[in-house]
């Protein structure tokens, strides 16, 4: 029936047809501060699609009749606008499974959810909401040409889809494939395709700005970056140009960060800047304190603040400063001398600010965008007092990274825990074999196991292009050893030149120095190699075939999801400001523009089955397979009964009283006689086994464990029965807390994972015959890492599935807390992880040497770069140390009701085509859902017990690895699934506590 109506604007006048159904819709869209969107009367049209019932001509579920967003009002939240819509649909309609958005509008607007039910009776008892989650940008229809489609927020694997909604799943995707057109990406689009790093560099800029394209060559492998389709550059026509500003680089609307956040990251970083590049003011009397604030008053008062500019205030401060004879600051402030560790403390003192030096000035503008730069020169007109906390390594006292234990402790607890590996066979070059062996011969005791950080292969094929750029630079090895208490200590590190080679040991006068450069290679590495490549740049490739592969109402696309949030545009922002030809990184490390180029050089090694927690800690040696043990009660004979009863104990209960632990059905009977132990002692042979709720395999084939080690299983072994580790893994060093802490984690997410495709999927044929998620891996294979061929695994087996998942929730998750948000923590102290060099060490027998003698810390201080540079990497590290306030952490229901339960009974599906039937009965489904629920309580609860352990390993003093002479606990992999922060003893850096679900910053 034809829509008829009074006049253009309403529908008052239309009655519906009785033999009809309706459905009332609830639409709630966006309406806070950063956006104030709203549709227009009837601008918007809204149309559902049947789950259940198929048009015969269009293949696609039944169609409601159009309904028009009208009325609208305020939710209980003032940023929330709901509108309400009534929908005429056929009797037998079905389930909502799909809804079609028509803005013709001239504004986009954010849609956040939407609720239908019916509000008549339907056959079946229809009476539960169906709800939809959306939380997704709606453009005009003149802009992208095509339907917003919304889909229910149900899972479906694609030959389970209800066949309504088979057609319309398939033509989603197709849209998000985009039509391989070249043209330039413009902000409305919803398309995801690949493409090469060929924005790196900059030729129209300046010849010295051209940069190899990454990705594509067998000389430049690299992972694949979103498309943007900017123009070619008109220098270099395999280049793209470089964006109007970076904030406007194009990512598809529903992967950019919120207004809330960019908001946010740019106050981040201006407030850094000022905080750390201003110049201190002396302190001024009370009434030249109060004079500026009441000069702006009393402007502002007949000027308005708009009209204002900070050149206006500048002029009158300048005046104020004259007429109170306040002494001009020195010139060339940035470029002033740093002689001791003290000129560079002084740089985290609190200090009113004042306006920037010139030259300060003029490298700032270089280095960071237009907008930021405005912001920072505005702040420091303002003269406020700001306060610096100091980076914990130095808190304490600022030589303790200075220490060899805290030098070898950060290998294992420090920013990049990842390069570390054991060295079980000693096979130095030729040209340095005698001294080094010569040097650990000196050290090594019998029990003492070696260990090896390096950083050579990888430099030296950039290493003489690299110092030819003025910076000093060696390609590094560092032989390390550790005895019974965990401790890594450096006993030897060899520095090598394309034509020379030099170790020195620990009685040399210049081992400082040497520690020095390997903590600058160390550095490069950490920023280029675990930090970047190994976490941003390998997970886009799987970003994009999700998006494009997977359908949202897909299993995986759900599970995915949050860990795939912002990653997008964060890492379109560095590529921007920090990876960019002239930008922060190459500016800051030693490895200068050489430094994506190198990245691609590692990337050759890359593995995806080697980014697994488990798997890398065996290739590094740091972990061995674990071997199960069987505990087993051997029958005894009549006459040993007395020595029987003496050894009945509880069934597994770990009974800890004044040091006395009871057994339980664990303990591995002997003939000898009971050994008693306490709570975490280790029944020898002629004892008794005893463990805690989790057991560690020790090498005699004993079970035995500490009081702090996640639960495995909620029932205790019983006998016959195989006892595990966490991931299968049982650790070199116990006391390796990036390991430690990790492989619980990994264990735990693991087991989620599992859980949740078990499902989903209940044989390895549902996943072979799952043809999404075949073409999603394929795609990620031959187009995402196209460049590399090793590696992969073979998806047509569950496990291989869960392996696969579990890893790229681990890459999003935990690794990239580890190496990320311990950055000012350890790095934002200059000595200790210094990013580039100034000096080589000086040989014996020269002047520099004798200087060197003479006053080592004044040497040390000029090695390390000058004092802007160390101004302006602090503030780097300040900001991407830190959380923003919409993260959203490991462990956290998914925010708007992203698993609503969906409680209606679903109609009968029955069509000619069983193929894309749902087979599932009502009651299957809804035990899907609460089964998903139930599970990822359990995963929380897991992560909650995980963050009780870390916080008892972290109180034992006798785990020095996990403090170090700083006194910094190791937090890093600390869940935080509540994020309540009640008042605390332990010292906390900015960058607080929690592994946040994805790549954000």
């Amino acid at each position: 029936m034809a829509e008829t109506t009074c006049c253009g604007l309403r529908t008052c006048c239309y009655r519906p047809d009785p033999e009809n159904d309706i459905i009332e819709g609830t639409f709630e869209i966006d309406h806070s501060p950063r956006i104030c969107l709203l549709p227009t009367q009837r601008s918007v049209a809204i149309q559902i699609y049947s789950s259940d019932k198929v048009d015969p001509h269009t293949r696609i579920g039944l169609e409601s009749k159009k309904a028009h967003l009208q009325k609208w009002k305020i939710n209980r939240k003032p940023s929330i606008i709901q509108y309400k819509l009534n929908f005429e649909v056929v009797r037998g309609f079905g389930s909502p499974g799909a809804f079609a958005v028509e803005n013709r509008g001239r504004h986009e607007f954010f849609l956040k959810s939407a609720t239908f039910k019916y509000n008549s009776p339907v056959p079946d008892g229809e009476e539960e909401d169906f709800f939809f989650r959306c939380a997704s940008w709606v453009y005009p229809l003149d802009k992208t040409g095509v339907k917003r489609i919304f889909f229910i927020n149900q899972l479906y694997l694609p030959d389970r889809t209800p066949p309504g909604l088979v057609a319309l799943r398939k033509k989603e995707l197709k849209k998000l494939r985009g039509r391989g057109l070249k043209d330039e990406r413009q902000p409305w689009d919803r398309i995801y395709e690949y493409d090469c790093y060929n924005d790196l560099g900059d030729p129209d800029n300046s010849p010295e700005y051209a940069r190899p394209i990454l990705g594509g060559s067998k000389e430049y492998p690299y992972p694949r970056r979103l498309r943007t389709g900017r123009p070619l550059s008109q220098h270099d026509h395999m280049t793209e140009s470089r964006p109007v500003g970076c904030f406007r680089t194009f990512v598809p609307p529903d992967e950019r960060l919120s207004p809330k956040k960019q908001e946010q990251l740019r106050d981040n970083f201006v407030n850094a800047l000022v905080r750390f590049l201003t110049p201190k003011s002396d302190q001024p009397p009370q009434s030249y304190q109060e004079c500026p604030n009441l000069i702006q008053k009393i402007l502002h008062f007949f000027v308005p603040k708009s009209a204002f500019s900070t050149a206006d205030f500048s002029m009158i401060q300048s005046i104020v400063d004259f007429v109170l004879r306040k002494p001009k600051p020195p010139s060339h402030q940035d470029t002033q001398s740093l002689d001791s560790i003290d000129d560079i403390v002084a740089i985290f003192s609190d200090k009113q600010v004042k306006e920037m030096d010139k030259r300060v000035k003029q490298k700032l503008k270089k280095l960071v965008p237009a907008e930021i730069f405005n912001q920072v020169v505005d702040a420091t007109t303002k003269r406020n007092v700001l306060n610096s906390q100091s980076p914990s390594i130095m808190a304490e006292n600022q030589y303790d990274c200075f220490d060899d234990d805290e030098f070898g402790r950060q290998m294992l607890a420090g920013t990049n825990p990842v390069r570390i590996r054991s060295l079980k066979e000693f096979s130095p070059r030729e040209d340095s074999l005698p001294e080094s062996l010569k040097l650990i011969q000196e050290e090594k005791e019998e029990d003492d196991e070696l260990f090896i950080l390096e950083h050579d292969d990888y430099l030296l094929p950039f290493l003489s292009m690299i110092n030819a750029k003025g910076v000093c630079a060696y390609a590094t090895r560092t032989i390390l050893l550790s005895r019974w208490n965990d401790k890594l200590t450096p006993i030897a590190i060899e520095l090598r030149l394309p034509d020379s080679n030099m170790v020195l040991g620990r009685n040399d006068d210049r081992w400082d120095l040497a520690k020095a450069h390997v903590a600058a290679n160390d550095a490069a590495h950490h920023q280029l190699v675990s930090h970047w490549l190994h976490t941003h740049a390998v997970i886009e490739p799987f970003i994009i075939a999700t998006r494009r592969q997977l359908s949202v109402m897909h299993p995986i696309h759900w599970l995915l999801d949050p860990h795939f949030k912002d990653t997008l545009h964060i890492n379109a922002l560095a590529r921007g400001i920090f990876l960019n030809a002239g930008g922060i990184l190459e500016r800051t490390l030693f490895t200068g523009e050489f430094s994506m180029r190198l990245s691609s050089h590692v990337y050759k090694q890359w593995r995806f089955d080697e980014q697994a927690l488990p798997k890398d800690l065996e290739k590094r040696g740091m972990a061995e397979k674990a071997k199960e043990k069987v505990f087993e009660i051997k029958e005894k004979p009549a006459e040993n009964t007395g020595e029987e009863d003496l050894a009945k104990k509880t069934e597994n209960v770990a009974e800890r009283d004044e040091g006395v632990a009871e057994i339980d059905e664990n303990v591995a009977e002997r003939h000898e006689g009971v050994a008693e132990t306490d709570q975490n002692v280790a029944d020898l042979d002629e004892g008794v086994a005893e463990t805690d709720e989790n057991v560690v395999e020790r090498d005699e084939g004993v079970a035995e464990t500490d009081q702090n080690v996640v639960e495995l299983d909620e029932n205790p072994a019983t006998p016959d029965e195989k006892v595990t580790f966490p991931a299968g893994v049982k650790l070199l060093l116990e006391d390796y807390p990036y390991a430690k802490d990790g492989i619980e984690i990994w264990d735990a997410i693991e087991t989620w994972v599992r859980a949740y495709c078990q499902i989903f999927y209940k044989s390895d044929r549902s996943v072979r015959n799952d043809e999404e998620i075949r073409d999603w891996w394929e795609e990620i294979r031959s187009v995402g890492h196209v460049d590399q061929e090793k590696g992969w695994y073979d998806l047509t087996t569950l496990d291989n599935l869960v392996r696969a998942l579990t890893t790229l929730i681990w890459i999003t998750s935990g690794m990239h807390a580890a190496v990320n948000f311990g950055q000012y923590a350890y790095a934002g102290w200059p000595p200790n992880r210094p990013m580039l060099l100034r000096k080589f060490i000086p040989k014996e027998g020269t002047q520099e040497y004798d200087d060197m003698l003479q006053d080592p810390e004044k040497f040390f201080v000029k090695m390390l770069p000058e004092k802007f540079e160390m101004e302006f990497v602090i503030a780097v590290m300040d900001l991407l140390s830190r959380h923003t306030s919409d993260e959203e952490f490991l462990g956290q229901r998914p925010p708007d009701n992203m698993w609503k339960e969906n409680k209606h009974d679903y109609l009968s599906r029955r069509t000619s085509d069983d193929s894309c039937l749902d087979q599932r009965p009502p009651d299957q489904m809804r035990k899907e859902n609460e089964e998903v629920n139930e599970k990822f309580e359990e995963f929380r609860e897991r992560l909650r017990k995980i963050e009780g352990n870390i916080l008892e390993r972290n109180k034992r003093y006798n785990l020095s690895n996990r403090w170090g002479y700083a006194k910094i606990p190791y937090k890093l992999l600390y869940p935080d699934t509540s994020k309540t922060k009640g008042p605390s003893e332990e010292k906390e850096d900015i960058c607080g506590r929690g592994i946040p679900n994805s790549i954000s910053i």
